[in-house]
């Protein structure tokens, strides 16, 4: 019943404690500060009336409880920004959905279906010839490691998206010259390339995305360059590993932990991922990590880093992502793990969370961990 059954995962959990935690203490009955973490910082503010009768409290709370604000449940202002612009995003998506898909062009307007041939054309022209020859690029290596294996798999993986692109769009084609009769499937694609939305039967094969078309289509090619790019020297994993540009990005951590136990003999399921963030943003790294990989790619969210100091601080106004410096991440016993003085930041794919969780890193931080969870912050990977 407290809960309302939306305790989903341990990030749920550990927020709900966070919150028992704060309010549940002898404070509540000696005028308290209800809204968490505010501090001396000017904005609303909610104090707990000193003992009183049950009509004072509700009283006080009316009285006193006058605006919504996100400071009440520990949340930066700026959530406020991101939930107005999301309501936007959505009311606008559905006006688009709305619109007749036989209207005829205006004179200045494109169809639908002219705008559908347009994005077909595009995507083609600009993915259309990629492809990557994993056997070739097996056989000229002497020796298959972790990250060789992991980038293997990653070509492959591509490898069938583009395949399924390349397939659709054909299909989609001929279908528009009338050598094909139009399918359900074929007509899902020809709306997607109409709202400028990824098709279904793309996002299967894909990685997670809330990008709109032309954006995700954008993104592909830099992660198809990060991949070119390794291919020309597949022997060697790049300096610094752009870890947002893989579809599998859990198996490159994998890899990390691998290389570790085979180095060290150690038992590979007691090993973690031990994060520690430079002061270097990429392109001034000239070397690879000696004692595991550098990525990068990685934005805060709700907080912001604080590259002098190299901690987490509270977000400046208006400013909705952090890009993070290059993160060097080890593998260490799990037992070993130092997480004091430290948030441990759950990292996701996308803004949307939930089942798109990579993995946890440990942050440097000045103000204990419970400001950080109640205020949700998170690293993600493909920010829009």
């Amino acid at each position: 019943i407290m809960y309302g059954g939306h305790i989903v995962n341990d990030f749920d959990r550990l927020l709900a404690n966070t919150y028992l935690d704060f309010y549940m203490r002898d404070e509540l009955l000696d005028e308290m500060e209800m809204f968490p973490f505010v501090g001396d910082e000017k904005g609303p503010s909610f104090m707990c009336l000193a003992p009183s009768s049950y009509d004072k409290y509700l009283e006080h709370i009316e009285t006193e409880l006058k605006t919504d604000s996100p400071l009440a449940f520990g949340l930066h202002p700026n959530a406020e920004i991101d939930f107005r612009t999301t309501q936007s995003e959505n009311l606008f998506r559905t006006l688009m959905e709305l619109q007749p898909r036989d209207a005829a062009a205006g004179d200045a307007t494109m169809s639908p279906l002219e705008l559908a041939k347009q994005g077909l054309e595009m995507v083609l022209s600009r993915v259309g010839e990629k492809k990557f020859e994993c056997d070739e690029i097996s056989r000229s290596l002497e020796e298959m490691g972790p990250y060789q294996n992991v980038f293997i798999q990653e070509c492959e993986a591509m490898n069938g998206l583009l395949v399924e692109v390349v397939r659709s769009l054909n299909e989609l084609s001929l279908g528009f010259a009338g050598e094909l009769t139009m399918s359900d499937a074929m007509e899902a694609v020809q709306e997607s390339l109409f709202l400028d939305r990824v098709p279904k039967s793309w996002e299967k094969l894909a990685f997670p995305s809330l990008r709109p078309l032309g954006s995700w289509l954008t993104n592909l090619e830099a992660r198809l360059q990060q991949l070119e790019e390794w291919t020309q020297n597949p022997v060697d994993i790049p300096r610094v590993t752009w870890l947002s540009g893989m579809i599998n990005p859990q198996s490159f951590l994998t890899a990390i932990m691998q290389v570790t136990a085979q180095k060290n003999q150690w038992e590979l399921d007691k090993l973690v991922i031990q994060t520690d963030v430079l002061k270097r943003r990429n392109g001034e790294v000239d070397a690879p990590s000696r004692d595991g990989a550098y990525i990068h790619g990685l934005y805060l969210m709700g907080a912001r880093w604080d590259v002098q100091n190299n901690t987490v601080e509270r977000s400046h106004p208006k400013e909705m992502f952090s890009p993070m410096p290059v993160v060097n991440c080890k593998a260490v016993a799990a037992d070993k793990l130092d997480v004091k003085g430290s948030f441990v930041c759950p990292c996701y794919k996308t803004e949307f969370r939930g089942p798109t969780y990579v993995f946890s890193a440990q942050l440097k931080s000045k103000s204990p961990p419970a400001r950080w969870v109640l205020a949700g912050v998170a690293l993600i990977m493909d920010i829009v």
